[in-house]
């Protein structure tokens, strides 16, 4: 009688059984780990190609270890290069014929779609589609954003999913794009019929959470998104975000719409800073062809053109008293009139957006005070990151690790250059995070970000004062506050002056020789 229990199949990944993390000397559980973390397996069948030996050896060692119950067998399939799709399905058939009669039931078996070439993952979801090795597959993080360790683990299948969804889940698109056709066919033999399962409320929100790679590191932040996802729920109740620039305000729109049931319609952004003036209604409402001078053509608004769906009028503060109350006026009554032409129902869920302080604006006079309350049904405020520092650390990694998957070389940070992170203050909040990750990642040398790599702004007023000082603490060093300070003041001299060292040096009031210092990064702060 074949042994009962949960059994796993996998293809051994380069980064089993340990993967290199953002931060410099840190490492984490690869895919095979995180697996075995996230449930319990009784049988785990690990296929490795040559290329992989040394890793199924040591996940091997790893396993044995910390799982020493689990039966374990290490599959080499004699594949030369991992990824001949033709060979892969041939090699894993063959194994899973020989072995099928060891495995447990159906309903307890599980195959990892997140380790491996795009030609394995690609391999384990046509035997799987195809019903040869029926099994609940299990995916950590995505082909996009590869994430480890259990909480990033999630179970799809068929019954659950939509199989072209799953495809892009487990598969890059252009490989998806090349076995449509065969990876079809096989679905269809299935003739699966069942509905998709309810989700519960939690599954949704980390789903679309997921989805939107938007990242959640405090109480703080999480209240926000469950309230949002709440909100969204109502898909007509209008919404303000308020927070400052670069707190994601934007992000948490598309979360909101994701939520709701527009989700299938569009999502409208609109730049209301961005609008001319004298464009501003033209722009919302669309206008008929010689409606004003310049208007050559008809044009749809974009009102009409999140009509079903969700308008998001990000920095709403800054549009005028008149198309103010024009927007109201749209929202009381669900039409809108044309700029020279008719009057239009639109079905609009409106989504709104704004740093500033709508209160203050509306005692100034630059902002309606019936079109806030109008907006502000719900509204949700997003704290900045400098009131959140305990999420530094972890937002900086990831940050970084999409970095490094855009421009394919990985960079860690050092513990010192983390420690100077969380003292910032971050004025430009995440999207300011970020801009400084990316620039150091390009500028970095040796795969390691320094502290000095990260160039922080430093704040001055007219007067010569500081308008904030770091605050002394754990990992901060005089001289690499002064050597940055230096360098910033010497490379905006240098922008002024056109690339001429004699001016900026005269501008400065220091030697040349001490300005090529500064730029090669050799000051030894006595210039």
């Amino acid at each position: 009688m074949p042994p009962t229990g949960k059994t796993l199949f996998a293809f051994v990944d380069p980064k089993d059984p340990f993967a290199p993390t953002e931060i410099a000397g840190g490492e984490q559980s690869g895919p095979v780990l995180s697996l075995l973390a996230y449930k319990h397996f009784d049988r785990v069948y690990l296929a490795y190609t040559p290329h992989t030996l040394t890793n199924a050896v040591a996940t091997g060692e790893e396993i044995r270890q910390r799982f020493p119950a689990c039966r374990l067998t290490l599959q080499e399939l004699p594949v030369p290069d991992p990824k001949d799709y033709s060979a892969l399905m041939g090699g894993l058939a063959r194994f899973l014929a020989e072995m099928r009669g060891e495995s447990s039931a159906e309903a307890d078996r599980y195959v990892c779609v997140s380790s491996g070439t795009a030609e394995m993952r690609a391999a384990w979801f046509v035997l799987i589609a195809s019903g040869f090795l029926p099994a609940t597959m299990l995916q950590i993080g995505s082909p996009i954003e590869p994430l480890f360790g259990a909480a990033h683990v999630k179970e799809v299948s068929f019954e659950q999913d939509d199989w072209r969804s799953l495809a892009d889940l487990v598969m890059p698109q252009e490989f998806f794009g090349e076995r449509i056709d065969e990876i079809e066919a096989t679905h269809i033999a299935l003739n699966a019929t069942a509905p998709p399962a309810e989700q519960t409320s939690n599954q949704k929100i980390e789903a679309a959470r997921r989805e939107l790679n938007l990242f959640i590191g405090s109480a703080r932040m999480r209240d926000a998104l469950e309230r949002a996802a709440i909100a969204g729920a109502h898909p007509s109740a209008p919404i303000l975000l308020t927070g400052e620039t670069g707190t994601g305000k934007e992000m948490f729109a598309k979360f909101i719409h994701r939520m709701s049931d527009r989700a299938s319609q569009p999502l409208v952004p609109v730049n209301c800073a961005a609008i001319p003036k004298d464009l501003a209604e033209s722009h919302l409402f669309g206008h008929r062809k010689g409606s004003f001078t310049g208007a050559v053509n008809h044009q749809t608004g974009k009102f009409e053109a999140a009509n079903g769906g969700t308008l998001f009028l990000d920095e709403i503060g800054e549009l005028d008293l008149g198309i103010q109350a024009k927007i109201l006026r749209a929202l009381q009554e669900s039409q809108i009139e044309v700029v020279g032409g008719p009057i239009k129902k639109v079905n609009v869920r409106i989504l709104a957006a704004t740093h500033r302080d709508l209160k203050a604006e509306i005692a100034a006079g630059r902002f309606r005070e019936d079109l806030f309350f109008r907006l502000t049904v719900v509204e949700i405020k997003l704290p900045p990151l400098r009131q959140r520092p305990a999420e530094i650390p972890e937002l900086a990694a990831v940050l970084l690790r999409q970095i490094n998957q855009r421009y394919q070389q990985p960079r860690q940070l050092t513990a010192e250059a983390l420690e100077r992170l969380v003292t910032h203050d971050w004025p430009g909040n995440t999207r300011e995070l970020q801009n400084v990750l990316e620039r150091a990642a390009i500028f970095a040398s040796g795969g390691v970000i320094r502290a000095k790599d990260l160039e922080l702004p430093i704040r001055m007023v007219a007067g010569g004062g500081w308008t904030k000082l770091p605050e002394p603490g754990p990992g901060f060093q005089l001289k690499t506050f002064l050597d940055d300070a230096k360098r910033q003041l010497v490379n905006r001299a240098m922008e002024r002056c056109g690339g001429n060292q004699t001016k900026a040096a005269e501008m400065l009031g220091i030697t040349k020789q001490a300005v090529s210092k500064i730029l090669r990064g050799e000051d030894d702060n006595n210039g």
